[in-house]
């Protein structure tokens, strides 16, 4: 046997541990960019919502309609919506829920990046979630706040006063005035709720999106009922006919 087949094994299992090492070592994928790229996407639909008295955020759900907290559109008539690209749109149509705490504001200009909405029934409690708004305003446009959900089926009715906050869930991400009306997103990018108040920075109630998942094609057309009228029977008189005051059947005119 030569020299250099005595050093045979000994290479072998010197290249064999390396090879462990090099796999016990090797850098984990890196989990945070694919997050990060998902609020990249995530933040285009996110929109800061500015009204005569107060503020507040919400997010885009179709070409023409934003999702807010119903009690930012409470007694307003004009807003300012304005997107992450800092493009401005006005409106002054809004429409509440009788119920609970979630409005929708009409935009009659082609709004960019609708955002996706999925049910809470599909979460569970410590599921991690993002929410992105305006804390404190638009000099806080569109900041970021992560968390888990930390509880489910909430009734917190004796805080929301009339806004029907007895049907919440509560996540413990960071919120604070100015963010009511933005969107709580689950890592899928998808929106599972809105943020409308707290009891302190990090108990955070969110209204569920399940209260108006089915009812998406009726919001829109509550916004376009205004160009159709009820017609009513009325009399008419043309050269062919003439119908009486009395509603007696009617005759034939003569020339």
């Amino acid at each position: 046997m030569s020299k250099a087949e005595k050093y045979i094994p000994f290479i072998l299992v010197v290249l064999f541990a390396l090879f462990v090492v090099g796999i016990i070592w090797s850098p984990a994928p890196d989990n945070n960019v694919k997050f990060t790229d998902q609020v990249q996407t995530s933040i285009k639909g996110v929109v800061y919502i500015g009204c005569p008295q107060w503020q507040g955020s919400g997010f885009i759900i179709s070409d023409h309609v934003v999702v807010t907290a119903g009690h930012i559109v409470e007694g307003v008539e004009d807003f300012e919506i304005t997107t992450n690209s800092g493009k401005i749109f006005k409106a002054s149509r809004a429409i509440s829920d009788k119920e609970h705490d979630v409005a929708f504001i009409w935009v009659d200009e082609v709004l960019p990046d609708p955002v996706r909405i999925g049910s809470i029934k599909d979460c569970v409690l410590g599921q991690n979630v993002y929410v992105i708004g305006s804390p404190y305003g638009k000099m806080n446009f569109n900041s970021l706040t992560v968390g888990v959900i930390s509880g489910v089926n909430r009734d917190w009715s004796l805080l929301g006063e009339n806004y029907g906050w007895n049907v919440a869930f509560t996540i413990d991400s960071a919120g604070h005035p100015g963010n009511s009306g933005c969107p709580v997103f689950t890592a899928d990018g998808v929106v599972r709720g809105i943020l409308v108040g707290g009891r302190s920075p990090v108990l955070i109630n969110v209204m569920p999106c399940d209260l108006f998942l089915s009812d998406l094609e009726e919001i829109e057309l509550m916004f376009t009922i205004d160009r159709y009228r009820f017609e009513e029977a009325t009399p008419v008189w043309d050269e062919f006919y003439n119908y009486k005051d009395d509603n007696e059947t009617k005759k034939e005119s003569t020339y």
